[in-house]
């Protein structure tokens, strides 16, 4: 393969170990991948993504306390579809405890963490143990429980314990965030 410039065009990986997407796995399974390099660097590259993303998405696409459009979870979403539940999990405890320490308030509130938690989780968890004849239909409701459980769900009730926001705000907030 030449791409005109005389330097032959290869791939940047070489390796026989592919990272295959199952429909379905076994806990056993969704723990083993933790020990992969290749799951780790990727991890850790959609981590940063997702604490990029939330920053410019909270500088740039907030309204008020309430209302803010933020697509930092997505990152989050492709762990846990990618590699499990627990690989989710994890990436969304680290973008949270990553973002709080980016943030200018670097406390953290561990019912949100909790909910970044549950995000991944719960998307790892439908989206490989749960059978669906569609493809997209399976991945789709990955994303909408992921994020009704953790965002609107855990997040909120974070919110409102820890720093005393009105419910209705919080509520109609997220729930005009999860239709976006």
């Amino acid at each position: 393969y030449d791409i005109g410039l005389g330097i032959p065009a290869e791939p940047l990986f070489r390796s026989k170990e592919k990272i295959r997407l199952k429909k379905r796995t076994t806990f056993k399974e969704d723990l083993e991948v933790f020990g992969k390099v290749k799951v780790l660097t990727l991890t850790a590259m959609l981590v940063a993504m997702s604490v990029v993303i939330g920053i410019l998405c909270k500088n740039f696409l907030t309204w008020n306390i309430y209302y803010r459009f933020t697509l930092e979870n997505l990152p989050i979403f492709f762990a846990a579809i990618a590699f499990g539940p627990f690989i989710g999990a994890a990436a969304g405890v680290l973008a949270d405890l990553v973002s709080c320490l980016c943030s200018t308030n670097p406390a953290v509130n561990p019912i949100i963490s909790l909910g970044a938690l549950m995000v991944g989780f719960m998307a790892g968890l439908i989206s490989h143990h749960v059978s669906f004849k569609n493809d997209n239909a399976r991945i789709a409701c990955a994303i909408i429980l992921g994020h009704l459980v953790g965002q609107v769900g855990i997040k909120s009730i974070g919110k409102i314990l820890w720093y005393g926001m009105p419910w209705f705000g919080i509520f109609l907030g997220r729930g005009f965030s999860g239709l976006a």
